[in-house]
């Protein structure tokens, strides 16, 4: 069984749930993130069909979309690192609470709390 298909047992959770591939540039600074699997709840947090997400990069998605994220979700996903952000979203128009981790590497799992 794939990756994303191991995915699929969060397809129904209550939680908004995803996992992002990070986009690296030459120097190894994180510059963009593709969606790669959202689950049903991701739509209602950010307002977007998961469809129009899925297999996108964030900012083809949401194109006023912040930058801050970035520096975090690369740190997971190079280094296995663990992060609990919390921050208005601008995109979104609401505060959330983003648990990371590391799934495999390159990859960042992000639970969404809204406030």
């Amino acid at each position: 069984m794939g990756f994303y298909e191991k995915c699929s047992i969060m397809d129904e959770m209550p939680l908004a749930y995803c996992v992002i591939e990070l986009v690296f540039d030459e120097d190894g600074h994180g510059v963009d993130f593709i969606f790669r699997y959202c689950n049903k709840e991701m739509a209602v947090v950010e307002g977007v069909p998961v469809e129009e997400m899925l297999n996108r990069s964030f900012y083809e998605v949401f194109r006023n979309g912040d930058r801050k994220w970035l520096v975090s979700y690369a740190d997971v996903a190079l280094n296995g690192t663990k992060h609990t952000l919390k921050d208005f979203s601008p995109e979104i128009g609401k505060d959330l609470t983003i648990y990371c981790y590391q799934p495999e590497p390159s990859f960042c799992a992000c639970v969404l709390l809204p406030e």
